[in-house]
């Protein structure tokens, strides 16, 4: 995994309005067809088994080498669980990315 491309890219979803960060506006987007949900690194096994439940077949699930620390550091907000939505931020996310549970 590219940490830099993939910090990059989750900041460019941002930007664009095409990341829900937190893991009930995570939960209402992939209920809406968010094609990944991003998890930190550093997430609970509850919450990750939770977002698994929530995801379904739906979306991907995508977990990151970051943790929340790694966000926060570069960014200045912290999250475990964010949705994408958006196919192309997705595609651009997926290719940072090599390590994915689902």
């Amino acid at each position: 995994m590219n940490k830099e491309k993939l910090l990059s890219a989750i900041s460019m979803a941002r930007g664009a309005g095409k990341l829900k960060i937190g893991f009930d506006a995570a939960k209402s987007a992939a209920a809406a067809g968010a094609p990944i949900v991003l998890i930190a690194s550093d997430i609970s096994d509850r919450t990750r088994q939770s977002v698994e439940r929530f995801c379904g077949d739906g979306c991907e699930i995508v977990r990151t080498e970051l943790t929340q620390d790694d966000i926060s550091d570069k960014f200045g907000w912290r999250f475990g669980v964010a949705a994408v939505t958006d196919n192309n931020f997705a595609k651009l996310i997926n290719k940072a990315i090599q390590g994915r549970i689902k």
